[in-house]
């Protein structure tokens, strides 16, 4: 069956009030566009056991071949070989027993607002979006995040790495993108001169990545603290998760900066560190597009994660007490949080 066929066959089992209503609205329509996905061949389908096993040697000389330590030095991303990727039967397995397990998985969980279409009518629906901080109490979880990525990347760049944060984002159908942002400021935030200074993000596609779906986009560059992006001052007092976090850059400076499209295949793993200015725009596709990001720091500046995320609950908590919330992460009330970065690109 060709993707004609497969898109002419999905437009005529749609509901033709919601196809109107859409355009009417000016909302995308909700066909998926199945050319837009990178080429790339599907990942490997080794076991996530199978992954861990492999002997750091193997890492260096895949990596080597393929050349990514020049790469994410020359351009400050690289994305991992398809022989190194984490078979997408096994991201979706963890993600769901993330979302669906209920309290038997501990995490920090964010919601947003978000308008769907329902029997022709445009409503709000207060949707889940993301986690953070969970792979402590999920042994499969910590094994990706804790063994298999940091031995990737330590064998890529031959520098250990620890990890420092980790979030989920779920991005489900109309969820919000993000403006253009460096991660490099907000990530000393909580912990200052105390804590480490050195970043880089690992993001693993648990879903394939598309134009429609809001993937990834990143500016290609040697970029570093002192070759960096200018970027807005926080807002004193500020929310840590929206106006007082710092990173964020302003939209007349990133219409002039060229931001390329990560488009990948589920289980692909992308690296870039932090001070890459990268955004995303909304979900535009009626499925999911769910990536999990994990933040790392050269082991020799120490392993801060379980103290950052204590920080950063008592910042939150501070914050909620001065803007007279007094709620608990978590619960649906959390007065919109992660709203971060409202001036999300639509295009």
């Amino acid at each position: 069956m060709t993707d004609e066929n497969v898109n002419a066959s999905d437009g005529d089992s749609m509901n033709s009030n919601d196809e109107a209503l859409c355009e009417i609205l000016g909302i995308p329509s909700l066909r998926v566009d199945f050319d837009e996905v990178s080429e790339t061949e599907a990942p490997t389908a080794r076991s996530l056991d199978e992954l861990i096993r492999m002997p750091d040697m193997e890492m260096k000389n895949i990596t080597d071949r393929h050349g990514l330590r020049k790469q994410y030095e020359s351009q400050s991303y690289c994305i991992f070989p398809n022989e190194l990727s984490v078979p997408s039967v096994v991201m979706r397995r963890l993600a769901d027993e993330l979302t669906w397990g209920g309290d038997k998985v501990k995490a920090d969980k964010s919601y947003e607002s978000i308008k769907v279409i329902k029997n022709g009518e445009l409503i709000e629906r207060r949707t889940l979006t993301r986690f953070e901080n969970f792979v402590n109490h999920h042994d499969d979880w910590i094994k990706l995040s804790r063994d298999y990525v940091p031995r990737l990347i330590s064998a890529a760049l031959q520098i250990p790495f620890v990890l420092f944060k980790e979030k989920l984002n779920l991005k489900p159908p109309g969820g919000s993108g993000f403006a253009p942002h460096a991660d490099g400021p907000s990530l000393r935030v909580a912990l200052g001169a105390d804590g480490p200074q050195t970043f880089l993000t690992v993001m693993v596609a648990i879903d394939d990545m598309s134009i429609q779906n809001g993937c990834l986009r990143i500016v290609k560059g040697k970029w570093n603290e002192s070759c960096a992006c200018p970027t807005v001052e926080p807002e004193e007092g500020g929310s840590p998760d929206a106006g007082g976090r710092a990173g964020a850059i302003r939209m007349n400076a990133a219409d002039a900066m060229a931001f390329e499209d990560i488009t990948v295949v589920a289980g692909s793993i992308v690296m870039f560190n932090s001070w890459v200015p990268h955004r995303s725009s909304a979900n535009r596709s009626p499925f999911p597009r769910r990536a999990v990001f994990f933040t790392y720091n050269p082991a020799k500046e120490g392993d801060f994660h379980d103290h950052y995320y204590a920080k950063m609950t008592r910042l939150r908590d501070e914050w909620r007490f001065r803007a007279g919330a007094g709620l608990d992460i978590g619960t649906p009330d959390y007065v919109d949080e992660l709203k971060a970065l409202e001036t999300v690109p639509t295009n």
